[in-house]
């Protein structure tokens, strides 16, 4: 009987620890933001902190911004509006989304996309809104606060090692950039000799053979050439933080930069090149890198006209990387429509934007597009003189047959 009265309570209390353990888990349940600032047509995704997808969203108004059952907030009109996010019978989530007027801002660009850093360090992360104005607004967010802590001036401290992002936001939510920060620790001091290799990839994930790449930090300055596969090597580098250049189209012109550590351990890197940044990850196979990093338009502003059709091209950086399935939409289909391969077709004269966005909204790039009617330009020109022509012969000649019947 004893026996039985002791099992009992250790099931009790083990069921006990699980509803705790379950109440608890369904309690820390956040969404990824309480307040959005969208401008209309710009979208973001709304998503719980700890990964679990059973959740269905609902808007408080669709003429403000509407809302997928998985979060895809889209902004329609200024105002503001609630959407509600139902986890269970007992739980719901709420966040406020005002949806601004007036011109939304492009992009964020920061002086880093990829950092290595030595625990203690500090750094200032650069960010520029564009197009810049007097009161852009920028928030920087730091993905974790133990590895990596961030002030709003940009001012970055390697708290401890691990890995951590850092997200730049212009005033519009759905606009940002980020920065992976990864940080790592001094070794052995009695190991200090380290080799740096490499392979450097342009932004089409192409081996960059025959380029400059330079090596610096005050005392130690070397240059070396990538060889037909796209390596390079330093050898004989000492611990401590560096800055890697590459000179692209040789010495004379001015290089792109990105900051590495040199710790414990020769280091093996894959390097990117585009032609405002460089991507420095730690690894030798661009194609297993992580997830899409950024969405680059070949032609920004595309003039057509009516029943023409246009290819978008983008190149995507890196190009192997994982969610680079895109998606066209566009602002008003009437003027001009886009298939699901990014192909224009213009209807009616106007001018509208096409919006291309990696599949979960994290990336959005825009393109406008103005279609004018068939016959508009020289032929336009062509036709309006030689109709002008016309009327100006016809008018000449009534005149000149009045003149003679009334003579």
């Amino acid at each position: 009987m004893k026996k039985l009265i002791i099992n009992l309570v250790t099931i009790m209390v083990v069921l006990f620890q699980a509803a705790l353990y379950v109440f608890a888990a369904e309690d820390t349940q956040q969404l990824n933001r309480e307040v959005l600032e969208l401008y209309p047509g710009q979208s973001f995704r709304l998503a719980l902190t700890d990964g679990n997808d059973s959740y269905i969203c609902y808007t408080g108004n669709e003429s403000i911004a509407t809302v997928t059952q998985k979060g895809l907030v889209t902004a329609q009109s200024a105002g503001t509006t609630e959407i509600r996010c139902v986890i269970s019978e007992k739980k719901t989530l709420k966040c406020t989304v005002n949806v601004k007027s007036g011109k939304s801002p492009e992009s964020v660009v920061l002086t880093d996309n990829v950092l290595t850093m030595l625990k203690g360090e500090s750094y200032v992360l650069g960010a520029r809104v564009i197009p810049e104005k007097n009161d852009s607004y920028k928030k920087f967010i730091s993905s974790d606060e133990s590895v990596i802590s961030v002030d709003q001036n940009g001012n970055i401290k390697a708290v401890n090692t691990g890995n951590a992002v850092v997200t730049v936001e212009s005033e519009s939510t759905a606009v940002s950039s980020a920065c992976l920060i990864k940080v790592v620790e001094y070794g052995d001091e009695e190991d200090t000799s380290k080799g740096v290799s490499g392979v450097l990839y342009n932004a089409q994930g192409e081996h960059m053979q025959n380029t400059i790449v330079n090596l610096s930090n005050g005392e130690f300055n070397r240059n070396v050439r990538t060889n037909s596969s796209g390596v390079f090597l330093f050898d004989n580098v000492t611990m401590g933080s560096y800055v890697l250049t590459v000179y692209d189209r040789g010495l004379t012109n001015e290089g792109v930069s990105s900051n590495i550590a040199v710790s414990t351990g020769d280091i093996h890197l894959s390097c990117i090149l585009s032609d405002t940044a460089l991507a420095v990850l730690y690894g030798s196979n661009v194609s297993s890198s992580d997830n899409l990093r950024d969405i680059q338009i070949m032609q920004k502003n595309v003039d057509m006209n009516t029943g023409e059709t246009y290819d978008i091209t983008t190149v995507l950086t890196p190009s192997g990387a994982k969610g680079n399935k895109l998606v066209y939409r566009s602002e008003d289909t009437s003027v001009a429509d886009v298939d699901e391969t990014g192909r224009i077709t213009a209807l009616n004269e106007g001018g509208t934007v096409i919006y291309i966005s990696n599949e979960d909204g994290t990336i959005t790039r825009k393109m406008t597009v103005n279609v004018t009617r068939y016959g508009a330009g020289l032929f336009g020109v062509a036709l309006f003189s030689m109709l002008s022509f016309i009327i100006v012969l016809i008018i000449t000649v009534y005149f000149h047959l009045r003149k003679n019947n009334n003579e």
